[in-house]
Formats: structure tokens, C-alpha cells, sequence
């Protein structure tokens, strides 16, 4: 009797990992939010301490294609500050 390997999992789960969810967010909605991303990045690892920090990180090296090989297309969000 042939043994299934014990890593055999279905198609249909989730990502396997923050970046990979990152990534998809990205390329879907090159304009996500930070607080856009989080949700989805908590949808599907609900006990992730992914925040803001986390979100501008990934961000950035989405920009300069250190997470896919090719740097994403991200606008530049700039907050005004008041004040000045």
C-alpha cells in the first residue's frame, strides 16, 4: 500500500504567507490602503500582529521589486501635515 505524502493539502486554502497575500493585495489594488491591507492580511491570518509599520515596509520593498523580482507600480501617498 502506497503512503500519501503527510504534505498533501487541497488546492482550495488559503495563502501561505503574508508576502504572498501582500503581494496579490498589490497587484490587485496597486492603491490599497494601509488599513485596506491589514484587513486582508488579517482575513486570512487572523492572529497576525500585522500594523501600519508592517504594511509602509512591505510597501517599500514592493516598490523597489524586492518582494516579486519586479518593483510594483505604487503611487505615492503623501500626507499633509498640519501646522507647517
Amino acid at each position: 500500500m502506497p503512503k500519501t505524502p503527510k504534505s498533501a493539502k487541497p488546492a482550495a486554502e488559503p495563502k501561505g504567507t503574508i508576502k504572498q497575500v501582500v503581494i496579490e493585495a498589490f497587484t490587485t489594488n496597486n492603491v490599497i490602503t494601509n488599513d485596506e491591507l491589514i484587513a486582508t492580511v488579517k482575513a486570512q491570518f487572523p492572529k497576525s500582529a500585522f500594523k501600519d509599520s508592517h504594511a509602509a515596509w512591505y510597501r517599500s520593498q514592493a516598490r523597489k521589486g524586492l518582494l516579486t523580482g519586479t518593483p510594483i507600480e505604487i503611487p505615492t501617498r503623501r500626507q499633509s501635515k498640519s501646522g507647517n
